[in-house]
C-alpha cells in the first residue's frame, strides 16, 4: 500500500520537523486505513517514513 504525497522542488528543502510531521500524518492515515487494529504503530511509522523519504528523493 502506498500513500501518494504531493511534493515539489520547494518541499525538498523542508526542515526535519516538517518532514517528521509529514511522516506522523502518513503513519496516522496508514493506521486509520487498517481500522486502528493491532499493535502496528512501529510498522506504520516505518512504512510512512519510507514513503516520505522516497517522495523526497532520499529513498532507494
Amino acid at each position: 500500500m502506498t500513500i501518494k504525497i504531493k511534493t515539489s522542488n520547494r518541499s525538498a528543502k523542508k526542515n526535519p520537523e516538517q518532514i517528521r510531521e509529514k511522516i506522523s500524518n502518513a503513519a496516522y492515515f496508514l493506521s486509520e486505513k487498517r481500522g486502528f487494529e493491532g499493535d502496528c504503530q512501529l510498522h506504520d511509522w516505518l512504512e510512512a517514513e519510507a514513503q516520505i523519504h522516497h517522495s523526497h528523493g532520499k529513498g532507494n
